[in-house]
């Protein structure tokens, strides 16, 4: 298990985005995955946007696009005739 400090003493030492991503896997396994301490800790202190640049934190929205069509008409719901 590693301290709050060697986590983030280790995450600050990352000097480009695949280090950080290896110094992550090395703090999971370590820590059986994140450990609780990890989003205020590197996160919300901003560690991550310190080390890597500003808005490195920040999540991507990813859209997976409209539903396609479907192929089926589609009956209604009630038969008013």
């Amino acid at each position: 298990m590693m301290t709050e400090e060697e986590v983030v003493t280790l995450m600050g030492s990352s000097k480009n985005e695949a280090e950080w991503d290896a110094n992550a896997d090395k703090v999971k396994a370590a820590c059986d995955g994140y450990p609780a301490f990890w989003y205020n800790a590197v996160i919300l202190s901003g560690l991550c946007d310190k080390t890597l640049g500003q808005g490195a934190s920040d999540l991507n929205v990813i859209t997976l696009g409209q539903r396609p069509p479907s192929s089926k008409p589609q009956r209604p719901l009630h038969d008013y005739r």
